[in-house]
């Protein structure tokens, strides 16, 4: 227990700096805690797009095949063994024990971003790690989709220390391929990795979309109404203070790391960009409302410690 006490006092469990190391998403799983104990991740709500999602069961897994009683529902008679044995027989489910959680990570350049800490992509990679370790501290299976900058990479919810490894594997490498020269404009668009997350989510599957929201457009509504339908959805938007609100200087120095340049601000060109954010906001936000999707709306200024405690508590201040 000291060596475990000493070995979590080592680690930095906020996220910071350009990109993400496979050994600081690990280290995540000492501050995991059980998506029971936070009333999973439906527990989070926020100020601003208090919209929760459509309330759907754990739902039903398949137990055995038994001889009709009469009482039984006819609706779960097995039609193929009552064919194939001449006598009736019906389908018995039982409560499922584990509840799937898919975390959708967006990976690419949109997200290569920020102004004071750490980058919107560390960021988001941080928080889909601790939901993973989270869900698998809590008994059910953790998986997820990371759009990267070439594909979407995909791991299937497991109940398995392993399977949330490799897939933080997949997360650090995407991470790791963002770069702010040569950028490819030909990234996987969110609706393609909405359809991807579609066929995999099982009804009653919890699904946690991590990004910025640059590309869902009305092509993306009729994937998360789909996703929505069957599926608790929770949507992370993640966002720079930087991009709410310009500062007021009449002369900025911006690098994407091996160039510099100066650019002057006034005061409409302030507005303006205040103009657009809110309105990108107004429009998410009310896209969620619509499809009953959680709306969560993550500043990534603010210490993920704090936004987990607000999980537990069942409310972000």
């Amino acid at each position: 227990m000291a060596a475990s006490l000493h070995s979590k006092k080592r680690f930095n469990f906020e996220p910071e700096g350009v990109y993400v190391t496979l050994a600081g998403l690990q280290q995540l799983r000492f501050l995991a805690v059980p998506t029971a104990q936070a009333t999973s991740l439906a527990g989070i709500q926020s100020n601003s797009g208090r919209h929760r999602s459509r309330a759907i069961s754990r739902g039903m897994e398949f137990e055995e095949v038994r001889l009709y009683q009469a009482g039984d529902d006819i609706r779960s008679i097995d039609w193929r063994v009552t064919a194939r044995t001449q006598v009736t027989h019906t389908k018995q489910y039982q409560d499922e024990k584990e509840k799937p959680v898919i975390t959708l990570v967006d990976q690419r350049h949109s997200l290569f971003f920020g102004s004071q800490r750490c980058f919107k992509s560390v960021y988001a990679c941080y928080l889909a790690a601790l939901i993973n370790w989270s869900t698998l501290k809590g008994g059910d299976r953790a998986g997820g989709l990371v759009i990267g900058t070439k594909k979407v990479h995909e791991s299937r919810p497991a109940r398995s220390h392993k399977n949330v490894n490799l897939w933080l594997q997949s997360l650090t490498e995407a991470n790791n391929a963002l770069q702010a020269t040569n950028v490819d404009h030909s990234e996987p668009s969110f609706r393609k990795a909405l359809k991807q997350l579609t066929q995999i989510a099982h009804s009653g599957t919890e699904c946690a979309l991590i990004s910025d929201g640059y590309d869902i457009d009305s092509d993306c509504e009729k994937a998360l109404f789909q996703l929505a339908r069957r599926n608790q959805v929770h949507f992370f938007w993640l966002f720079d203070p930087l991009e709410r609100q310009l500062p007021p200087l009449e002369q900025v120095a911006i690098s994407d790391g091996s160039n510099k340049t100066v650019v002057s601000i006034n005061k409409h060109s302030q507005e303006a960009f205040q103009q657009l954010h809110r309105e990108k906001y107004e429009r998410l936000q009310q896209l969620c409302q619509r499809l009953g999707i959680h709306f969560i709306e993550v500043d990534i200024t603010r210490p993920l410690t704090s936004l987990i405690k607000s999980a537990v508590r069942g409310t972000i201040q």
